[in-house]
């Protein structure tokens, strides 16, 4: 079974692993408000489908990220400045139009 856990871990704003059976990949916001995630994580989409939804009501303002994630990051509102993408806080959007996990 896969799910996504939300938890405080000094240092995030917003922290959450996504565990899939016995594997557990950590994810999260950074204090400057970057989206990261671990590497390998399985379901990429899904962890920042989580984390979009939890900083949608949140308290930062302009949330970042990179090209790591392996989506269209316009689907979710951000734009490309530079080497990393950005949106801000209200312009923050959840797609309808994901794929279903495998």
């Amino acid at each position: 079974m896969i799910s996504v856990r939300f938890f405080l871990k000094e240092g995030y704003p917003v922290s959450c692993e996504l565990k899939d059976g016995e594997n557990v990949f950590f994810g999260g916001v950074t204090a400057q408000g970057e989206f990261f995630c671990e590497k390998g994580v399985p379901y990429p989409e899904m962890m920042l489908r989580a984390l979009v939804n939890k900083c949608m009501d949140g308290r930062i303002p302009v949330l970042f990220a990179r090209d790591e994630w392996g989506v269209d990051l316009a689907r979710f509102g951000f734009e490309r400045e530079g080497g990393k993408y950005a949106c801000p806080r209200e312009r923050l959007r959840l797609p309808h139009d994901c794929e279903k996990a495998p």
